[in-house]
């Protein structure tokens, strides 16, 4: 990790992972069946929320100070720094209904500061993203499928604002009577920033689909392990087309949401499938990108030398 931190950059995917769990445990409320699984699910929140802060603070950290950068080498993979952040803040969200009021007020304290932290940070990785994409050329045909990426850390964001603005109206009419006029205002707040977000989220699907028809026109798009980036891609911006639909009562994003869950399905059905046949004949797990890369590296590297070695011995006497 020390040499490469770019190896850490999936480790975000780990209390991505846990919270995808832990907001499973309260929509299907689980905690009816046992109430020692709030408190257990509570805790497992909390190791996430740290490891979602130490992945994203350790990294940058070591990024910064270990390697160099330059702007064409930003791609949607950087946004697994800090997506975690958001994935946990609407976590918390979820959890905190189910809490006691004194443990719920504490929940979105917490909640809320990793939104505040993980919302910027996207923000600006973002505009590097799209700054990269209109500067230089597109991805690779085979890491195309990674356009996708963004989609989901910026839709993050929406849904657990959204999920944080609704809780706080009923938290805190319960454990702070004197900022019980501050929660209406903190959901309309949530609903504003959830619907902005969504239309970014449109912007970033249309650009995902025109890149990978772009690609396709001129080779074909290999199936690897970065396809799994549009189950989450797909689903966060789902959540936050049902979030919406629901506060809003509008038909037509409810409509669009099941449409969604429709195509998740199918989605993961055939990554599961394509993955399993992968693994089998050992295709999965290469990416061609960047052995390319490696193997123009090595070209490059060898034809320097053999440039230098044909000189006339007599010249350096």
């Amino acid at each position: 990790m020390r040499r490469n931190p770019r190896r850490m950059l999936h480790y975000g995917a780990i209390p991505m992972a846990l919270g995808t769990v832990l907001t499973g445990i309260s929509a299907y409320q689980i905690y009816e069946m046992n109430h020692a699984v709030v408190y257990i699910t509570w805790s497992i929140w909390w190791i996430s929320v740290v490891l979602a802060a130490a992945a994203s603070v350790l990294l940058i950290c070591l990024i910064v100070s270990r390697e160099t950068r330059s702007i064409e080498s930003v791609t949607g993979a950087w946004l697994l720094l800090v997506a975690p952040l958001a994935v946990c803040a609407s976590t918390g969200a979820s959890i905190a209904a189910y809490l006691p009021t004194d443990l719920a007020y504490m929940t979105l304290i917490v909640s809320y500061a990793l939104l505040g932290a993980g919302a910027p940070l996207t923000c600006c990785i973002l505009v590097l993203y799209v700054a990269r994409i209109t500067t230089f050329k597109l991805p690779p045909h085979d890491a195309i499928v990674t356009s996708f990426i963004p989609l989901g850390p910026a839709g993050q964001i929406g849904v657990a604002a959204l999920s944080l603005g609704r809780m706080a109206d009923t938290v805190l009419l319960d454990s702070t009577p004197q900022l019980d006029t501050l929660g209406p205002t903190m959901l309309g707040a949530g609903v504003l920033i959830a619907l902005m977000a969504w239309g970014f989220c449109v912007f970033l699907l249309t650009h995902a689909v025109f890149s990978v028809v772009y690609q396709r026109r001129s080779a074909v798009i290999p199936f690897n392990i970065s396809w799994w980036s549009l189950t989450f891609s797909v689903g966060v911006f789902g959540s936050l087309t049902a979030e919406l639909g629901e506060v809003l009562d509008m038909r037509y994003l409810q409509v669009n949401y099941m449409v969604m869950v429709v195509l998740l399905l199918v989605l993961w059905m055939f990554n599961m499938v394509r993955t399993i046949v992968g693994a089998w004949t050992g295709s999965i797990f290469g990416i061609p990108s960047l052995a390319n890369k490696e193997d123009a590296t090595k070209e490059s590297t060898s034809s320097a030398v053999t440039i230098c070695d044909s000189r006339p011995a007599d010249r350096y006497v």
